[in-house]
């Protein structure tokens, strides 16, 4: 929850209540003042422009949008108001444990809510064939519930469509940690190991000597028959 502390509208030097012109406008002229480039001999100042340019952009990539900025806003008055919940002036409420119980019991709701939309965002960006924009909303998603095994099965799914097998493995072994019985996660682990065969070339060849490419269901047949 740490992130939502931050005020992204200030790291931008905007108002909350900001068009989207203005944000964008906004941004623009703070990564034209901080962009690393601009420092190529000063190390130092490098360094420190790095920081600051990720954090205006971090505050551009979730205002700019309007959905992230719907769920950044909602976070951000949900913070708010158990903050006020909790203390009253430095004086401690009465039934301040029930309010906090109660606050974060809403605020589980809220981030579950969020990332399954962040879910079913990734899972249409996906079908479209655009996997960046897929990867950043199933991330979204992990964001805010680390531990759900759809999410990381997703960004599995969308790493291998990528090419990218070491971090597909590394989402699906975080699945298998989580729930060993998983099935997609284990559909998903046959998948990658058909296809880190078929790049090491040890696949069934044909005469010509080039790996011969099997159908997905075909492979998973070929490994739950093969004898150990």
């Amino acid at each position: 929850m740490q992130e939502f502390e931050e005020d992204y509208y200030a790291i931008l030097g905007v108002e909350p209540q900001a068009t989207l012109e203005e944000i964008r406008a906004a941004y623009i002229a703070l990564a034209k003042k901080l962009h690393p480039d601009r420092f190529p001999n000063e190390p130092e100042k490098k360094i420190q422009a790095q920081a600051e340019f990720a954090k205006v952009t971090r505050a551009h990539e979730v205002i700019a949008d309007v959905e992230r900025r719907a769920e950044y806003d909602a976070f951000r008055k949900l913070l708010k108001e158990r903050q006020a919940m909790v203390t009253v002036q430095g004086t401690p409420q009465v039934g301040t444990a029930e309010a906090q119980a109660q606050a974060a019991v809403l605020t589980e709701a809220t981030k579950l809510k969020w990332a399954e939309r962040h879910l079913a965002r990734a899972d249409e960006m996906f079908r479209k064939q655009k996997n960046h924009e897929a990867e950043t909303a199933v991330k979204e998603a992990l964001r805010l519930i680390p531990t759900d095994p759809r999410f990381h099965n997703k960004l599995a799914e969308i790493y291998l469509a990528r090419g990218w097998k070491t971090l597909a493995n590394t989402e699906i072994q975080t699945v298998l940690r989580l729930d060993p019985k998983n099935h997609d996660a284990k559909m998903l682990d046959m998948k990658l190991k058909s296809l880190t065969r078929q790049d090491s070339g040890t696949g069934p060849k044909k005469p010509s000597g080039k790996t011969e490419k099997k159908g997905f269901l075909d492979q998973i047949k070929e490994m739950l028959t093969k004898k150990i």
